[in-house]
């Protein structure tokens, strides 16, 4: 580490001057040779010899200098931050030096959390750092990462089979948000993008290759303009050491995309020939709009996978079946079933 320059006032000097500086003091806290992640402040004070701790501690003392910054005069350099190469070194750094909890207390509630619960589970804060860094330098996506999991602190409760759970705390953790980036002047777009993905990010975590077509389509449905973040974010967020679970996971994810992009190619749908002649015979009805009607409907069905191998007539009897053609005779508007 090359020597400070005695005519440059110490970073606890700068930030004593001016506190809005505390983001661009943790990025060179983080950037000294000796690492800063995952050291406590004990450790710190341990070192308080050397200069860097004598800042550290300088800049502990005053911390609260930070309440008269207002955090939205913060957010730029903060979304720097986060999509730095060393983001959750910086992080780590904002914590040690007091200033995390005052700026994102949601976040600093992690730090430490697992050792309060009755019960082992896995260092949040580890996994979010780690995740953080892993996850592309997408401002939207790195808020993603870091707050992803802010809902298990309120939501940790050992369960009646004796293990731990967090239930509901990514609807939790997205409700904190908003709060976040409404205290950050977040536009509201970004607010909702950001919460949304946080609230359903389990969704495509959860799938497996088992899944069918339908319920494929209903995450795709359900995810709208958020799959791509979903995905982007769902190749990040594993921290598993073993690495037959982390092989397993990434193979998922690639089939995911894979099903994905197929379900989006056209599809040609090939359904029975006397289609329309088995409709007339099984409705009993004349030939009529319900007939367009009725073979759109079954065009819908067959694009998510049904009715493979049936005849024109057994299709038929399903439209009846299903209160389609009940609804058509009386004009009514029904959505097609998928």
């Amino acid at each position: 580490m090359s020597s400070p320059d005695p005519h440059e006032p110490s970073l606890s000097a700068r930030f004593t001057r001016d506190p809005g500086c505390i983001v661009a003091l943790a990025r060179k806290f983080a950037e000294q040779a000796k690492p800063w992640r995952g050291e406590s402040n004990q450790k710190v004070a341990a070192d308080a010899h050397t200069e860097v701790g004598d800042d550290a501690l300088a800049i502990q003392r005053e911390v609260g200098r930070l309440a008269g910054v207002e955090p939205i005069a913060l957010l730029q350099e903060l979304e720097a931050a986060l999509c730095a190469p060393n983001a959750g070194a910086i992080i780590q750094a904002l914590d040690d030096l007091g200033a995390l909890a005052l700026l994102l207390p949601e976040v600093h509630a992690f730090v430490g959390f697992h050792r309060s619960s009755p019960l082992a589970h896995k260092d949040l804060w580890s996994h979010t750092l780690t995740v953080l860094e892993r996850t592309a330098p997408d401002p939207d996506l790195r808020w993603v990462a870091l707050c992803h999991d802010i809902g298990k602190v309120a939501t940790r409760a050992v369960g009646a089979d004796g293990r731990i759970a967090f239930h509901r705390h990514e609807a939790v953790g997205a409700r904190l948000f908003v709060g976040i980036g409404a205290r950050l002047g977040l536009p509201a777009e970004r607010i909702a993008r950001i919460a949304f993905v946080i609230e359903h990010h389990a969704h495509t975590n959860q799938f497996e290759p088992s899944w069918s077509d339908r319920a494929l389509r209903r995450l795709i449905r359900a995810s709208g303009e958020h799959l791509p973040l979903m995905l982007a974010f769902s190749a990040a967020d594993w921290t598993t050491k073993k690495a037959a679970r982390a092989e397993r996971i990434q193979k998922h994810l690639d089939i995911l995309r894979q099903r994905i992009d197929a379900l989006d190619a056209p599809v040609e749908v090939l359904l029975p020939a006397g289609l329309g002649d088995a409709l007339l015979d099984v409705c009993g009805d004349a030939a009529g709009p319900w007939v367009g009607r009725a073979v759109r409907w079954a065009e819908t069905a067959a694009r998510a996978g049904e009715f493979a191998g049936l005849s024109a007539r057994e299709i038929a009897l399903r439209w009846v079946a299903s209160g389609e053609a009940e609804a058509a005779r009386h004009g009514v508007g029904t959505a097609p079933q998928r």
